[in-house]
């Protein structure tokens, strides 16, 4: 049986799909659909974000062992296997789960012609970023794909979401430009405020406009430390910019009796230290700037710190315009009443969300309408 498997690997032109690959959900989308799988009586639930938009968010694909389908002419022998992997992290372990596909033809066009066509129906990215999140054993994988953000749909103050494009832009050409002066080719900003007032929709709004994908890391994770930080830092996924969220809330502090074993300087280090990755544009958010140690947020870690408030009545006129275009009487009442008032984006949006046939000005001055999200 040996002498077989390596005869047929050799003759027959193989693909592997790892759990962690973009490819191997846009593989379970296609199996999902394909004839095979209406006969298969050897299944496996996948979630919408693997096995395509079914009826819940749930499709069958065929599972563990092996199957033999055809498409296009062509037999393919696939098959599905788990395997414990030992972490990087301190006594972690993570089932991998990989698709063996294998071209019964000696010829690799088959093959190369049957993922082109899974990447062409499934793998779609056009309007969409990939969320990647750090994984138990010390690597990135693809966690699922968010919808792009216009910039004009995120409402901040004083044009604050302009200025940081065009900032940004200007750091990802510069490449050459931070060379030729020694300095690391690493950009960071910090979003601060209070809740509800834009700072994580306007980093996808930002992200979305750059043509980048987002790496968000939970540093309260318990597995993480000093050298696995290093580590994922090191191996960002390529045109992906990094997200720490309430960073005020999850970054170490300098108390050594704490019982983490990510420290502060280990993170300052990871940072910037001397194997920091370069070409990295890093977001912070914040609702309590003040908690910050001084050594996270200096110069050369967080070069642009930017305060995002609540709307002043400009910018909420501008929100209610796009949301009732058809309304410029509306938009004049909302000025008259929000005069001397501030409100927060998202405040603003739930309201609205929750008189989208029958908002007023006097419905935002309504003292029992109690916001809350979803129409």
């Amino acid at each position: 049986m040996g002498a077989c498997r390596l005869l047929a690997a050799r003759v027959f032109p193989t693909v592997t799909v790892d759990r962690r690959s973009p490819l191997f959900d846009y593989m379970q989308a296609w199996l999902a659909e394909h004839p095979y799988t209406g006969r298969c009586r050897s299944l496996v639930a996948a979630t919408g974000a693997e096995g395509g938009d079914g009826e819940d968010g749930i499709r069958l694909v065929p599972g563990e062992g092996g199957h033999i389908l055809r498409q296009g002419g062509v037999w393919f022998w696939l098959r599905r296997s788990r395997a414990t992997a030992e972490g990087k992290y301190a006594h972690a372990q993570s089932q991998r789960e990989t698709i063996e596909l294998r071209a019964l033809t000696p010829h690799r066009g088959a093959l190369v012609g049957l993922i082109d066509e899974v990447v062409r129906c499934h793998g779609d990215r056009a309007g969409t970023l990939a969320f990647y999140s750090a994984a138990s054993y010390g690597e990135w994988v693809e966690s699922g794909r968010i919808p792009r953000r216009p910039l004009d749909s995120v409402f901040v103050a004083d044009g604050i979401d302009v200025l940081l494009l065009e900032d940004a832009r200007r750091f990802l050409v510069r490449q050459a430009w931070y060379a030729e002066r020694g300095v690391p080719w690493r950009r960071g900003y910090l979003f601060h405020g209070l809740p509800g007032t834009g700072k994580t929709s306007l980093i996808r709004a930002l992200a979305s406009e750059l043509d980048l994908d987002l790496a968000a890391l939970d540093l309260s994770m318990p597995e993480l430390n000093d050298s696995s930080l290093r580590e994922l830092l090191g191996s960002l996924p390529k045109r992906a910019a990094l997200v720490l969220e309430d960073i005020d809330t999850v970054a170490p502090g300098r108390d050594p009796k704490a019982e983490r074993k990510l420290s502060l300087s280990g993170l300052l280090n990871a940072l910037d230290g001397l194997g920091a990755a370069e070409g990295r544009l890093m977001f912070m958010t914040s609702n309590h700037p003040e908690r910050l140690d001084p050594a996270l947020i200096r110069p050369g870690r967080i070069d642009l710190s930017v305060s995002i408030g609540p709307l002043g009545p400009v910018d909420a006129a501008r929100m209610i315009a796009r949301f009732h275009p058809d309304r410029p009487d509306l938009v004049a009442e909302i000025l008259e009443s929000l005069a001397g008032r501030d409100i927060p984006a998202a405040e603003l949006q739930a309201l609205m969300l929750n008189c989208a046939d029958d908002l007023s000005a006097t419905t935002l001055n309504d003292p029992t309408l109690e916001p809350r999200h979803g129409p």
